[in-house]
């Protein structure tokens, strides 16, 4: 996980190389444990075509709140709160 501070919100990013129930459970204790110490919500981008990494997004917590485009590709823009 690393954040990106960009126009006053932080910019979430994550490599997940293996998905497995474990590894689910460690990175929402972590994502959580985050979330306790920044004081503004967590934004992150998704392709709008994404549709395998929309799911992850919603499985874990982060809802989709508005779009974007950027150098013509259309982006979904998730967030979460604690």
């Amino acid at each position: 996980m690393y954040l990106e501070l960009y126009s006053n919100m932080l910019w979430f990013h994550t490599d997940v190389f293996k998905w497995t129930p474990e590894v689910k459970k460690e990175y929402l204790k972590d994502l959580d444990v985050l979330q306790n110490l920044v004081t503004v919500p967590l934004v992150a981008l998704v392709e709008e075509t994404d549709s395998k990494l929309a799911k992850f997004g919603l499985s874990t917590g982060w809802t989709k709140f508005n779009k974007l485009t950027l150098n013509d590709t259309k982006y979904d823009v998730y967030t979460r709160s604690k």
